[in-house]
């Protein structure tokens, strides 16, 4: 009898403690990525919270896709909702970028042009606010589409347009979105730097990519660890990266030295184990190409621990380079 009661009220607790977690989650899920208020249909908006789910908290991009796209199908089944809607649109953007993330480059870049040419037209959307932040929703998923497939002529457009946006739906925000959208501007020119510098025009990215960091140094004096940080690290390897093309050497050494200390400095900051992965592999390469294959040898090996510590680096190319240099340095003992 006492074991029965037993196994019922550890059942109970179990019941009440799952019910409490997922009522904690919905909650959350509504509050930090809200359905558009126009979409009123229970089972909508139920979707589209597994959606949310499955975009941010458990990422799953081929999930998220049918989620949303169940969604849709209910929207135009109710037909209160036309293709040209605001929440439509939101939907559509959405599924673009789940499918880029699956590896459906082609359709996801359909339907972003698709929506971007409405947007552009003023076809869809009621409110100038609400255009603005699209073309930024849109630019977020394409310009990364176009940049992995060396369209950086369309990328540069896409982004300046976007940063062009940005600039006015912060004019019609109030002020609770302004580091936001200071973030998101610094971002966009971020972009557009490495967009130029795959271009070739290392001379536009250097100018835009220098720009960016009077922002980031004035937030790195204030000791706040926040994604202002994580830009900081990415501007440095970029300009590291461009001076190396632009042949300037030493420059270049100093830029990754510079990412290096940060990255160092806000341990904290997991966002930076890649751009520290690339920024040992930049020196490595500097190193090597200079005849210090000692020093190109101590910062593959520092390479090698930082993936062991953090699982980021191409552990492969670090492991063959290291092998490399090891029997480089053997053969020029016995000479």
């Amino acid at each position: 009898m006492r074991t029965i009661k037993l196994v019922s009220a550890v059942s109970a607790l179990v019941f009440f403690s799952v019910g409490g977690f997922c009522v904690y989650l919905n909650d959350y899920l509504d509050r930090t990525y809200p359905a558009h208020p126009a979409i009123t249909n229970k089972a909508t908006r139920k979707l589209l919270r597994g959606a949310a789910l499955r975009e941010h908290i458990a990422p799953d991009p081929r999930i998220a896709y049918m989620f949303l796209l169940r969604a849709l199908e209910d929207i135009y089944a109710d037909g209160e909702l036309s293709e040209d809607s605001e929440a439509v649109q939101e939907i559509i953007a959405r599924m673009a970028d789940a499918a880029a993330q699956a590896g459906e480059r082609g359709p996801a870049e359909q339907m972003l042009e698709d929506s971007w040419s409405k947007v552009e037209q003023k076809k869809t959307g009621e409110s100038e606010g609400w255009r603005m932040q699209q073309i930024c929703r849109l630019a977020d998923v394409l310009g990364p589409l176009q940049t992995s497939q060396g369209k950086h002529s369309a990328a540069i457009s896409t982004y300046g347009a976007a940063l062009r946006a940005s600039k006015a739906a912060h004019e019609l925000a109030d002020n609770s979105q302004h580091e936001e959208f200071l973030l998101k501007q610094a971002n966009y020119v971020t972009s557009l730097g490495e967009a130029f510098a795959l271009s070739g025009d290392y001379d536009s990215a250097h100018t835009l990519l220098s720009s960016v960091l009077v922002d980031l140094n004035e937030r790195q004096q204030s000791g706040k660890v926040d994604k202002w940080t994580c830009l900081d690290v990415v501007v440095m390897l970029d300009l590291a990266q461009v001076e190396h093309k632009r042949g300037d050497i030493k420059q270049s050494r100093q830029w990754a030295e510079a990412g290096l200390s940060v990255t160092g400095k806000w341990s904290r900051v997991g966002a930076c184990d890649n751009c520290q992965a690339h920024l040992l592999a930049h020196l490595a390469k500097l190193s090597e190409s200079q005849g210090d294959i000692k020093g190109a040898l101590q910062y593959y090996e520092l390479g090698l621990k930082h993936f062991n510590d953090t699982q980021t680096g191409d552990l492969e190319k670090l492991e063959a380079a290291t092998r490399r240099l090891n029997s480089q340095m053997l053969q020029n003992v016995d000479q």
